[in-house]
């Protein structure tokens, strides 16, 4: 009789662990769940807040220009003419493609490049330039 009871007793110290086991694990990966959720979230807006800043950096540069190398810039595709001249066309090896942008944020310092990814406007009905951003720097740090 003795036995039975020792026996019953284990088992039920068995299911106890065993359920106490279950909900540990399901506490653990919801909790997760929610810190990788997050660090995700925070990298993006991170990430979309340094694009945001080169943005306004390379609007700055283009609103500088006058409208006549604004427009001869636009057509080639290009961020600006490395020559000063005001000519219509800009050579090939004169032209610049890409802005590198620096932002300095808490002391930290990211890198954020604005490039063209083509040489001409698309053939499509509103011709445009097609501008790509690229952060050089890890973001993870923000």
């Amino acid at each position: 009789m003795m036995r039975n009871k020792k026996g019953a007793a284990l088992l039920q110290v068995l299911l106890i662990t065993v359920i106490l086991a279950g909900m540990a694990t399901m506490l653990l990966r919801a909790s997760l769940s929610r810190s990788t959720a997050a660090r995700k979230t925070r990298r993006t807006v991170s990430a979309q807040m340094l694009v945001n800043s080169c943005m306004a950096e390379v609007n700055t540069l283009w609103s500088l220009k006058s409208p006549e190398v604004f427009a001869r810039d636009m057509s080639q595709c290009i961020m600006y003419c490395s020559s000063s001249s005001l000519t219509t066309t800009c050579s090939a090896a004169n032209s610049v493609r890409s802005h590198t942008c620096k932002i300095t944020i808490n002391g930290e310092e990211y890198e954020v490049t604005a490039q063209f990814t083509q040489t001409s406007p698309t053939e499509d009905s509103n011709k445009k330039c097609e501008l790509q951003y690229i952060i050089e720097s890890d973001v993870d740090t923000l």
